[in-house]
């Protein structure tokens, strides 16, 4: 006897239109990266764009009908830049106050060697 989340799989594979619409898109990708990788040299095959572009159609479209068809969820976009872009940031702003500084106290001490000596009160 089969089990109910086999079944439920089998079910979605049969009725769901957005799965056959995957399966379609795939089944076109594989069919014309197969066409356009016959007629090609292995060495210029292997360099092809459109020959990728193909065959990443496919791929994308069986992932997607596999979600699909296992109920899954479309995982959510990875956020590592946005950590990266934060620290690139705070990184530049820490520079930049400590350059601003570096320059103040240089004009400081400009200003003060161009005055000269202060003058000494007689005691």
């Amino acid at each position: 006897m089969a089990s109910t989340q086999t079944t439920a799989v089998i079910l979605r594979l049969l009725e769901d239109d957005s799965i056959h619409e995957h399966l379609a898109a795939a089944s076109s990708g594989a069919r014309g990266a197969y066409r356009r990788a016959r007629r090609l040299p292995p060495e210029k095959a292997v360099a092809d764009e459109a020959l990728y572009a193909r065959v990443r159609q496919a791929a994308t479209g069986l992932v997607e009908a596999g979600r699909a068809a296992l109920g899954k969820p479309e995982p959510k976009p990875k956020r590592g830049s946005r950590l990266l872009m934060v620290t690139v940031l705070g990184t530049t702003v820490a520079v930049v106050v400590w350059a601003a500084r570096r320059d103040a106290e240089a004009r400081a001490n400009r200003a003060a060697a161009a005055a000269g000596p202060a003058p000494v009160a007689p005691a």
